[in-house]
């Protein structure tokens, strides 16, 4: 795999949690002039989430079907199309629909992208390690995206972000058509009658590996949704800092995936992602029991700042490692990231808003993390019992062994 084609897999798999986030800084004038109340902030992250959710559903087991390229190309293509829809947006449902859609499309980006980097790679390693870089890109867009939609905002208007997206989808769906080429063969794509998409589905979560690998990420993703969704209210209004400490506290955290993801990488050269992921998974318990312990106690407010800085961490090891786990499995490679990242996004969907019912507090949000990951860790027990089974996949010509749709496979080093 060239570095060009792994450069633009990395911004398809940002596409979507990009335009998440990229007009949150407008929305106070978005809702003016659009005559909408509170809720439409809520509204639109939470439709645009359930969308990626939902279709990576669709888009994973269609691309084992009919290929990678044109399932990716018409995702993005309809990305863009309900990105224009957006900036012609005249009422608050419109707004809220067309970000459903414009998850929903964007979703093929992420999913297919994972299984492209299967496609051209030799063994787990290579894989982990490739999709160590598209999962940071996922995580860091939600990040990035509201700085780029300020400037954006600023200079042309809160509809200019949804313009920029559109051009962006446009130019990455003529940059992926020239430079990445098709990777999966028609003699390694599903036949049509083995009861399509549902079926395809139906398939992949009766691989008890993969189902518990999809359990622990949407389990951690439920605490780590919830997280994103409460910091800055804990900052701001539980401890009354100002707007600059939040961006302190996110920007550490944002380094400490950074670091992590790094970690991940070098960790995943000598080891199976489970190895990866169980460490990633047991980090995050700690910093839920030291939100706990710290906000009971009332001890001091650098170790609540030191506990989300581990939990964010812990994000950038759990994330790639339960990606890179799923697509060892012996299930079609489209089918595994689907299952992976739905559980991840729907996880979200249910996390996200939780803590503005229970109360936005740090000891509330610590029970989240502590619960949330220590349901994560219990799949992730069950699932590294069933890699440490023996293999009795035929082997592969470089050393590991065929999965279900021929990719080879390595499990060594679990």
């Amino acid at each position: 795999m060239t570095v060009q084609v792994l450069a633009v897999l990395a911004v398809l798999s940002a596409l979507a949690p990009l335009s998440m986030d990229i007009y949150t800084p407008s929305l106070p004038l978005i809702q003016k002039e659009l005559g909408a109340s509170e809720w439409l902030a809520q509204a639109s992250i939470t439709a645009c989430l359930l969308g990626i959710g939902i279709g990576q559903l669709i888009w994973g087991p269609l691309s084992d079907r009919l290929g990678r390229r044109p399932v990716i190309i018409a995702g993005v293509i309809g990305w863009a199309l309900a990105s224009v829809l957006s900036a012609l947006s005249t009422t608050p449902e419109m707004l809220v629909a067309v970000r459903g859609i414009a998850g929903l499309c964007g979703a093929a980006g992420i999913v297919v992208s994972r299984s492209i980097v299967r496609d051209l790679s030799p063994d787990t390693r290579s894989v982990a390690s490739r999709i160590g870089i598209l999962s940071l890109t996922t995580a860091f867009a939600p990040i990035l995206a509201p700085v780029v939609g300020l400037v954006i905002a600023h200079a042309w208007g809160w509809r200019a972000d949804f313009v920029a997206l559109a051009a962006l989808g446009g130019g990455i769906s003529l940059v992926f058509a020239f430079v990445v080429p098709e990777t999966l063969s028609p003699e390694r794509r599903t036949g049509a009658g083995r009861g399509g998409v549902l079926g395809a589905l139906a398939a992949a979560a009766r691989d008890r590996e993969l189902a518990c690998v999809a359990i622990a990420i949407g389990a951690h993703a439920f605490g780590f949704y919830a997280y994103i969704a409460t910091a800055s209210f804990i900052v701001e209004r539980q401890f009354g800092y100002p707007p600059v400490a939040f961006a302190l506290v996110f920007a550490t955290n944002a380094a400490a995936m950074l670091c992590a993801n790094v970690v991940f990488r070098r960790i995943v050269r000598h080891r199976h992602p489970a190895f990866a992921l169980g460490i990633g998974l047991a980090v995050s318990i700690v910093a839920g029991a030291l939100l706990v312990a710290t906000s009971s106690a009332r001890g001091p407010e650098w170790l609540l700042w030191t506990a989300s800085t581990l939990f964010a961490g812990a994000a950038g090891i759990v994330l790639p490692g339960a990606h890179s786990w799923g697509q060892t499995t012996r299930v079609a490679s489209g089918a595994a990231s689907a299952l992976t990242g739905s559980a991840q996004f729907l996880g979200g969907v249910l996390g996200s808003p939780l803590t503005g019912m229970i109360g936005p507090t740090a000891a509330n949000l610590g029970v989240i993390v502590l619960l949330s990951s220590s349901i994560g860790l219990c799949a992730w027990l069950v699932a590294r019992r069933r890699v440490e089974r023996p293999r009795i996949d035929p082997v592969d010509e470089r050393g590991g062994t065929a999965s279900a749709d021929g990719t080879p496979r390595d499990d060594r080093h679990l």
